[in-house]
């Protein structure tokens, strides 16, 4: 199905960033005043779910620590530290760590030369490859490996499989905790270790404990596992969060190892590993004390992996990695919550800054970022008064340290039959179409530049999809969701495909 749309130049909007004083005035005040009051949705829970209120609080109580069966891997705990206050924009740091250790990030996008998905529209319609990716829940999220050939999905009945694209799809590898005695549920992973290692995070629940206000088993501390892909054991654990993790990445700092995560606890944990990827040096969390729930990570393009940005309650905060601050929060993205913000190639930037108005754009580095989220439902039955959208920013860096970040809105995408009104939803680009999953078993298409709908993909069951991903060098894109299974997509035309080649 293909739809189109209409085009519109927008004058950048400017966000507005408060200081971590001005933020904590606010967050006092009265709760009623909230914009938080009311959840969009329980966390993977259907849309026809009755929506339950939540008092927003500056601080999440920690969940009461159990004690488990003790397991014959590593066990770590977390370690704080305090920081001096970083430099906001330390240019003279940040130009020798991009220089040391240039970003990899762009390497695949829909002009890179390579056999990603270049185009979606009416002349290159996209059609769904007979197969068999399924799990018996809902899958939450997925991940390839670095070199493109296994994708690995996440499912909240504590069970983590393997697929072998290469090998038509087939399932290679079924992973579950064998040795735990609690209940697990899985919402995200990475492969780390050269694809020999899986970190994987979630929620953990008391077997034998239950909670009347979760109308679920009490939920527990939730550790980060890192499995052995060979012979799927927990090689390693870490402890530092509360409630359930929502996203682990891997990374290189300075030359070393690191995990960095993020909870419903409202941390976001830094994890200093060893050459070995299972050895914790260090863990810390950083110094935040507004966060609630904490989405997705990305990091600045050109920095080192020295800052990064997060998707947290309603709003985007820029961090330092290295010293392990809150710099900025750019306020009230989303009128309830704000769950997925990433850095993107734009590919149309030029034909773009083109017909911007020369006083509306500066000199100065910047980055294209999009994110999505969730509305207050503040009409009923789950209704929301603002429409879903998804947003292209633009990240203007500092000029002089003591300056700021500036965020500005250069596009919502959005379409009266786009409805996306969940939380834990990531969408994703190839740097010129964005694809933004629904409620409705949906694929938005959203031309980046334009803001037309190009097509709508539709074959999941009528719940939510969860994730979709780009496949770097191959004409694959992968979707999973509630339904419980894996979605593949490719050029309809076999002649198209074989121009790839």
């Amino acid at each position: 199905m293909v739809q189109k749309g209409t085009s519109r130049t927008k004058k950048p909007v400017v966000y507005e960033e408060l200081s971590d004083s001005e933020e904590i005035n606010i967050m006092s005040g009265d709760p009623g005043d909230d914009i938080d009051g009311i959840d969009t949705d329980d966390l993977l829970g259907s849309s026809d779910e009755e929506i339950r209120p939540k008092k927003k609080v500056a601080r999440k109580s920690a969940a009461k620590k159990a004690k488990s069966t003790p397991k014959k891997t590593k066990q770590t705990q977390l370690n704080l530290k305090k920081k001096e206050s970083p430099l906001l924009w330390d240019f003279e740091k940040t130009k020798d760590l991009a220089e040391k250790y240039p970003d990899n990030y762009w390497k695949y996008h829909a002009d890179a030369g390579h056999r990603m998905i270049e185009a979606i529209n009416a002349d290159n319609e996209l059609e769904c490859i007979p197969c068999n990716m399924s799990d018996q829940g809902p899958i939450t999220s997925m991940t390839l490996s670095s070199d493109g050939s296994l994708l690995a999905t996440f499912s909240n009945v504590g069970s983590i499989k393997i697929w072998d694209i290469e090998d038509n799809l087939k399932l290679c590898r079924k992973i579950r905790d064998s040795e735990e005695t609690n209940i697990d549920e899985f919402y995200c992973g990475k492969f780390i270790s050269e694809n020999e290692l899986l970190a994987v995070g979630g929620k953990l629940k008391d077997r034998h404990r239950w909670s009347a206000e979760d109308s679920d088993n009490h939920i527990i501390p939730c550790p980060i596992k890192i499995f052995d892909i060979a012979d799927c054991k927990v090689v390693a654990t870490l402890y530092g969060h509360t409630e359930e993790i929502l996203c682990i990445k891997a990374l290189q700092f300075n030359g070393e190892n690191y995990l960095i995560s993020t909870s419903q606890d409202g941390h976001i944990m830094k994890w200093h590993m060893g050459e070995d990827w299972i050895t914790l040096l260090e863990s810390t969390k950083m110094d935040d004390d507004l966060t609630c729930m904490a989405f997705t990570v990305s990091f600045l393009p050109n920095t080192g992996n020295k800052y990064f940005i997060a998707a947290t309650d309603e709003h985007l905060r820029l961090y330092d990695f290295e010293n392990a601050k809150l710099l900025q929060t750019f306020e009230d993205i989303y009128s309830s919550y704000c769950d997925c913000g990433k850095f993107v190639e734009w590919l149309d930037e030029s034909v773009y800054l083109n017909g911007v108005n020369k006083e509306d754009s500066t000199g100065n580095q910047h980055a294209w970022f999009i994110s999505r989220g969730a509305e207050m439902c503040d009409v009923s039955d789950g209704l929301s008064s603002k429409p879903n959208t998804c947003t292209l920013h633009k990240l203007v860096y500092p000029s002089n340290a003591n300056d700021k970040f500036k965020l500005e809105q250069v596009q919502k995408y959005q379409h009266t039959d786009y409805h996306a009104n969940s939380w834990l939803v990531k969408i994703t680009s190839n740097g010129r179409y964005i694809l933004a999953p629904t409620i409705y078993g949906q694929i938005f298409v959203f031309n980046m530049l334009t803001g037309q709908v190009t097509a709508i993909m539709k074959e999941h069951q009528d719940m939510e999809v969860r994730d979709v991903i780009f496949h770097p060098y191959r004409p694959l894109i992968f979707s999973s969701g509630d339904d419980g299974f894996v979605k593949v997509y490719t050029y309809k035309n076999s002649v198209k495909n074989e121009e790839m080649v």
